[in-house]
């Protein structure tokens, strides 16, 4: 474990904020405690569809009546819509200031993750606005408090939290709704939250699954209920009872999804070659200083977490197949 580390550690165990007193912020109004995402305690006067029961550090979620002027400056960053990235978006800003984003057919997104507070644009569609918001956004605010997203799916089996890891549009979401439909719990379907201290942490995030349709017709999933629907996909929020807690699940596996096979087959990854693909699959804020800290990180995650490589058959009936070869092979003693 590095001395880094142990940094991340002491900042994240000594900066959670304390609840204002009144539970009443600096702007007046009274925010009630909605749930629980990524490790945040959400306080908000908005309805958000795929929250857990529980606290954690407050973050307050409110929309922005007067939304910023367009920016004069260059981006930091710009995601073009292609096969692996739905959506166009636009980062402006830096960590002391805030970040604005802007989504296209949404809006304007202000982010200041210091607060942490999160102004959300008014007047779209809230099942859309609140997918997007536990996207850039959050993941803005957790990387402030000395946590790490990975570009992967999580599930919870016997207490122990698997990754799958792979670009968009590979099937990592198919494959941790299989693990719903085997009776195990999804803790995230596209960013992962990581916490490293003495041993790798996941933090539950939303409690959400953007299915594929061709998908969610072919797999059996328990106590979900469809929210949504957009051309190629069913966005469904997970069962209350099925969500559990915030409380962070040590990991045990990353697997990342190769090619196709006639049979389920998992080979470890070499811990060097793993830190290039986890340095992949992170979000990285286009500093010097945030790269060596995202490395350093992805650096640990691989010498510390075995790192597999899964290839499989892409058929809906050899899923349940699938999912016992990686529990077999990752949660073995």
């Amino acid at each position: 474990m590095t001395d880094q580390r142990l940094h991340w550690g002491r900042m994240v165990a000594d900066g959670h904020r304390r609840e204002p007193e009144g539970g009443t912020p600096p702007g007046g109004e009274a925010l009630a405690r909605a749930g629980a995402c990524f490790g945040f305690e959400v306080r908000s006067q908005l309805r958000f569809a795929y929250l857990r029961a529980g606290s954690g550090t407050p973050l307050v979620v409110r929309e922005d009546e007067t939304p910023p002027a367009d920016p004069s400056s260059e981006p930091l960053r710009v995601w073009e819509p292609s096969a692996a990235n739905p959506f166009h978006a636009k980062l402006y800003g830096d960590l002391e200031a805030g970040y604005r984003l802007w989504i296209g057919g949404l809006g304007w997104y202000q982010v200041f993750p210091e607060a942490p507070e999160i102004r959300v644009p008014p007047d779209v569609d809230p099942v859309l606005r609140e997918e997007r918001l536990w996207g850039i956004p959050a993941t803005l605010c957790f990387l402030a408090r000395g946590d790490i997203p990975l570009h992967a799916a999580a599930v919870e089996v016997g207490g122990s939290a698997i990754l799958f890891g792979a670009p968009g549009r590979f099937g990592k979401t198919t494959l941790a709704a299989a693990f719903l439909a085997a009776g195990h719990r999804i803790l995230s379907e596209d960013v992962s939250c990581l916490r490293l201290s003495e041993i790798p942490w996941v933090l539950p995030g939303p409690a959400m699954l953007r299915v594929r349709t061709d998908s969610f017709a072919q797999l059996r999933l328990p106590g979900v209920q469809p929210v949504a629907r957009d051309a190629d996909r069913v966005h469904v929020k997970l069962d209350v009872r099925s969500r559990g807690g915030p409380e962070p699940v040590p990991m045990r596996a990353v697997v990342l999804l190769r090619g196709a096979s006639e049979r389920p087959t998992l080979e470890r990854e070499d811990p060097a070659v793993a830190v290039r693909d986890l340095w992949a699959l992170s979000f990285k804020v286009p500093t010097d200083a945030d790269r060596v800290r995202c490395f350093q990180a992805v650096a640990d995650v691989a010498s510390d977490v075995p790192v597999w490589n899964l290839r499989r058959p892409l058929r809906f009936d050899a899923l349940p197949q699938v999912v016992e070869a990686v529990i077999e092979m990752c949660l073995r003693p």
